[in-house]
């Protein structure tokens, strides 16, 4: 059997995490614990409260998602909490909270917007961060933590890219939204993120969402079933 080896934390009496001790972390704000697990080091104050936010802003969006569908319809089933959780979390993916990840990569490569803009439209593809299916003018989490980031000075040239993204995409096909995606990718990049880390940043920030879902499940003594319509 191989020997696990991490620089994270290690157990026993002086157990520690990134280097501080565990009884200092257990004194930390539960956010910025997570930001010193994931990055090794711990958040200046401004960081810290730029993260908060982050976090709260996807920690639920109601129940018309993959995920809390996903969630809600195994626990109807008569399972229990961390496999009902769980399912919820393999339902997230590309087109529900992994976009933070692919937008997150496209903005720290070299490209400039016009020539990510250009490509994705020669391909016919989407561009990860722009649109919603609900907000068509305005997400008003993507615009809360904008206004956030100016204030503590946590916004940079990654939040400016994205930001000409969405509008050379607009200039030259359709006007959409600058949506919460976008808006993380743009923030934990200038923060200094490696952006395989998006989609983890989603589900911590959407479990806690899951958890009260399943556990409002609970409640619910009969299994949910949709009459579907046969098609063959």
């Amino acid at each position: 059997m191989t020997d696990w080896k991490t620089s994270i934390s290690k157990s026993g009496e002086d157990a520690e995490v990134r280097g501080e001790k565990l009884e200092e972390v257990m004194e930390m704000e539960f956010s910025d614990a997570i930001w010193l697990v994931l990055k090794g080091e711990k958040p200046s104050e401004n960081e810290s409260e730029m993260f908060k936010t982050l976090l709260s802003s996807s920690i639920d969006h109601g129940v018309g998602n993959p995920s809390t569908v996903s969630a809600r319809t195994v626990q109807s089933g008569g399972n229990s909490m961390n496999t009902s959780v769980a399912a919820g979390i393999l339902a997230l993916g590309d087109k529900h909270g992994g976009a933070i990840e692919d937008c997150m990569k496209m903005i720290q490569s070299d490209k400039a917007a016009e020539e990510i803009v250009e490509e994705k439209l020669e391909k016919g593809e989407t561009i990860p961060g722009i649109g919603h299916k609900i907000y068509k003018d305005e997400d008003p989490r993507a615009s809360k933590m904008l206004e956030k980031a100016d204030e503590l000075g946590t916004s940079g040239e990654c939040v400016e890219k994205m930001l000409d993204i969405r509008e050379e995409f607009s200039d030259r096909k359709v006007e959409l939204v600058l949506n919460v995606d976008g808006a993380i990718a743009g923030i934990m990049s200038d923060l200094g993120w490696d952006h395989r880390l998006g989609k983890g940043i989603f589900i911590i920030a959407r479990t806690p969402g899951l958890v009260a879902h399943v556990h409002e499940e609970m409640g619910e003594e009969d299994f949910r079933r949709e009459d579907g319509e046969y098609l063959g």
